[in-house]
């Protein structure tokens, strides 16, 4: 997948050179008079001898020499051959790049299938007119006219933290998930793209491999992934009806809605094997203030008397409260999922919350005038998300009987809608998002925005 390579290897071509010194041999035959005073001996045969042994050595010593700029230039010309050759693929390689960023966007929908293949164990996606690979940058989306919506993005991700960006471009919406690999906070514009959805209200379209796509109905999709030699898995309730695939490079997950056939969710994952191949991204530059508050005079309500309040485990809280006042009663910062750790001054962020088997979602808020930690900025929307146990307005609680909810809403003197899944109002300027699941209630949503 960009497989899964985001960094880009330099590699250096060293040639090794060799060369062999050769060294000559002095004739000896001057000194055949000294030897012929001595013992008597007619030397002229040895100085021959001698003489002929000299001119051999230079022979031998000439050859070598010839040998060895032979060698030397017979070397040279392989390594020119192979830098030559080196350089050639560079070039291959570079205009291979080139052509594949050329062919990226402004895709045909036949062309864009015809990239993602047919087996649908790959981190390959399109969406509108454009091919990309996960791991992704999130400049890859950039460049072709994506923006990032600063209002409801992470902008730092702590060290080792999944978060999220999500993408804008003219009325349509994109959802990435982004993850940090590093030990430091980065921004989350230089995380790795790790995942990528879309959804019905997001009127964007995106390509699976073996010809998925989002504007498929549950009949179509179902047939689709019939045919695949890859195995999805199927699911339905009353809500939606579900498609997985588990592979060894990627994971999908589409929902459709029961009521309507039309997809919900569509959603792609890179399963990463190798984290270090995505390290490296630029150090966040943060001024945070780690003991700054969020300026809120805040005191936690001793009963729930209005529509901004609410009990979970035994406490009871209200919008505008800080992060903090959870984490006092025990609840602690979810690890590695969709948890802002800085909140920029006047931004909003989120975070997650876990207790026990409890999972509770908060969109918080930072109205001061510096960046602050996560736990000092202000809780705007509560939601539970798994195992609920609140009470809210009305005495309403987790597992109540819809019949029992619309009475206390009408003792209250709430006015409110209803449909099959859920009971939902609006009243002091709160919204209440009550989620519902055979004839019980089973989640809860208080939102002040």
């Amino acid at each position: 997948m960009i497989k899964r390579s985001l960094l880009t290897v330099a590699l250096t071509l060293i040639v090794a050179m060799s060369s062999t010194a050769c060294s000559g041999i002095s004739s000896q035959a001057a000194k055949a008079e000294d030897f012929k005073s001595l013992f008597d001996v007619d030397s002229s045969d040895d100085d021959r001898k001698a003489k002929d042994d000299d001119d051999d050595r230079e022979d031998d010593d000439k050859k070598d020499r010839d040998d060895d700029e032979e060698e030397e230039e017979k070397e040279d010309k392989d390594d020119k051959d192979d830098k030559e050759d080196k350089e050639d693929k560079e070039d291959k390689d570079d205009k291979d790049d080139e052509d594949d960023d050329e062919d990226s966007s402004g895709l045909s929908e036949k062309e864009i299938k015809k990239k993602l293949g047919d087996s649908v164990d790959t981190c390959k996606v399109g969406i509108e007119d454009a091919v990309y690979e996960l791991p992704a940058k999130v400049s890859e989306f950039e460049k072709n006219g994506w923006e990032i919506d600063e209002a409801n993005s992470n902008e730092f991700l702590d060290a080792e933290r999944l978060g999220h960006l999500i993408l804008q471009k003219g009325s349509k919406y994109l959802y990435l998930g982004v993850e940090n690999f590093d030990d430091y906070t980065i921004e989350a514009a230089d995380a790795a793209v790790t995942s990528i959805a879309v959804q019905d209200d997001f009127g964007t379209e995106m390509y699976l491999a073996g010809g998925l796509k989002s504007s498929m109905k549950h009949d179509e999709i179902k047939d689709t992934v019939e045919d695949l030699d890859d195995v999805f898995e199927y699911d339905e309730d009353s809500y939606y009806n579900k498609f997985t695939f588990e592979g060894k490079e990627s994971q999908i997950f589409i929902e459709t809605f029961t009521k309507n056939d039309k997809i919900h969710t569509m959603e792609l994952y890179a399963n990463i094997t190798d984290k270090s191949d995505y390290e490296g991204a630029p150090k966040a530059d943060i001024d945070t203030d780690e003991d700054a508050d969020a300026d809120v005079d805040y005191s936690a309500p001793s009963k729930i008397s209005g529509v901004s309040d609410f009990e979970t485990d035994g406490n009871v809280y209200s919008l505008g409260a800080p992060v903090s006042a959870f984490l006092e009663n025990g609840w602690e910062l979810e690890e590695g999922v969709n948890t802002d750790n800085q909140i920029s001054a006047g931004k909003s962020g989120g975070a997650i919350l876990v207790k026990d088997d409890m999972r509770v979602q908060l969109h918080v808020n930072n109205e001061g005038n510096s960046t602050v930690s996560v736990k000092n900025a202000t809780v705007e929307s509560f939601r539970t998300v798994d195992n609920g146990d609140f009470e809210i307005i009305g005495g309403v609680k987790d597992g109540d009987k819809v019949s029992d909810v619309k009475d206390a809403l009408d003792d209250k003197g709430i006015d409110y809608d209803e449909a099959d899944n859920y009971i939902s109002f609006r009243k002091d300027g709160v919204y209440v998002f009550i989620a519902v699941k055979d004839g019980k209630t089973t989640n809860v949503t208080i939102d002040a925005n």
